[in-house]
Formats: C-alpha cells, structure tokens, sequence
C-alpha cells in the first residue's frame, strides 16, 4: 500500500512537470502544442504535399527527436543501469535550461526541439500507478478514464469506479496545476520563466530519490 502511494506522488508530480511544459509551450509559441505528435506529423504530411521544404524539414526534426526520446527508454534499460526516473528528471531540467535560454526570434518549432525530446522521454518512463495507464504529459485520455468512470460510479454505485475517477482526477488536478504555474511565470518574466519549473520539479526529484533509498 506504501509503495502504491508513493508511485501515486511521483506520478502526480511529473503530471504537473508535463502541465508546465505544455503550459509554457502554448503560451510562448503561438498556442502550438508541445506534448504530442499527432499535430506535428499532420503538417509534415500537408509540408510534403504542398512542397514545402522548410516545413518539411521543421516537422521531421521534430518527429525525429520525438522518436528517439521514445526509443532511449527502451535501449536504457537493455544496455544500461540507469534508473530512468531519475533520467527523465535530468532531462527534464536540461529541458527547462534551454528552453529558458533560447535565443529571441527561433523559429517555434526549433524552441520546443528540446522538450519534444523530454516529454517523450517522461511520456514512456511514468505510464501510470495503481494499475491503471496515465499519462503525465497530456490529458485526453486521463479526462476520458475520469469521466466514463464517473458516470459508471454514478450509475452502479461501485466503489472501483470511484477509485479509478478519483486517481485520474487527480492527474488532471495536478497536470492543470502545472499549466498555472507556466501561466503565472511566462507572465512575470517571459521566456526565463522557464526557470520557473525547477520549482515543480524538485518534489519528483526527492520522491525518486527517496523511493532509489528504499530499493537499494
């Protein structure tokens, strides 16, 4: 039960690292979405078919990064003892270094190149706790799972489907707490606000950590 709680925390709190993230994204690059790939491979297909190389060669690059965030969580744990939750955190930090860093004027797409890279990462590390799949980089499907479960609830009376809407309402809760936070720092200090989400990252950093202590 212990242990279930404490996958419970941390993956709260990287739900509000994948909020910032794309809180920070939206708000600094035109409403453009920087935790899926669905919108991004569209306009590589609408680039090629409308013979566009520039956006061509943006779409991919990004689609590319993308792949291979996904792919360094599968060959990790092959050829490496690396923890990756302790991996995705770092990533995440260097992610928010330079997106705070990024030169005035880069081209959108260019500036999120850096967190496509982390959140593809974050997406494959936390998949879920308490046995269900969540993410903690975008909602669609976490606002799906709370609201059929709580329907379900409210329709039978089942205490699982209270359960269940209660741990995806908590992804939600918190996901949209880290959208506040990017929201509150692009406001007071623009592009540096990046910086910002160290703060939202340090809970994942000692829970991780704490939960290392434990296993060893």
């Amino acid at each position: 039960m212990n242990k279930d709680k404490e996958t419970r925390r941390i993956h709260y709190a990287m739900a509000v690292m994948g909020g910032f993230f794309c809180g920070f994204a939206i708000l600094m690059h035109h409403n453009l979405m920087s935790n899926a790939q669905t919108s991004n491979m569209m306009s590589l297909v609408i680039g090629i078919l409308g013979r566009n190389p520039w956006q061509v060669l943006l779409h991919a690059g990004s689609l590319v990064i993308y792949i291979l965030g996904l792919s360094l969580t599968v060959l990790l744990p092959r050829y490496t003892k690396w923890n990756l939750p302790i991996c995705s955190v770092v990533l995440d930090g260097l992610a928010l270094v330079a997106i705070a860093l990024m030169p005035e004027g880069t081209d959108d797409f260019v500036a999120m190149y850096p967190t496509f890279f982390a959140m593809a990462f974050q997406w494959n590390t936390f998949t879920g706790a308490d046995g269900y799949v969540s993410s903690t980089i975008f909602s669609t499907n976490n606002l799906r799972q709370f609201t059929t479960s709580m329907v379900g609830y409210l329709c039978d009376r089942e205490r699982h489907h209270l359960h269940k809407a209660s741990f995806f309402g908590g992804t939600l809760l918190f996901f949209h707490v880290g959208v506040a936070v990017a929201f509150f720092s692009t406001q007071l200090l623009g592009t540096k606000g990046g910086f910002c989400g160290f703060i939202p990252l340090l809970p994942p950093m000692i829970l991780i950590r704490q939960e290392c202590r434990k296993c060893r």
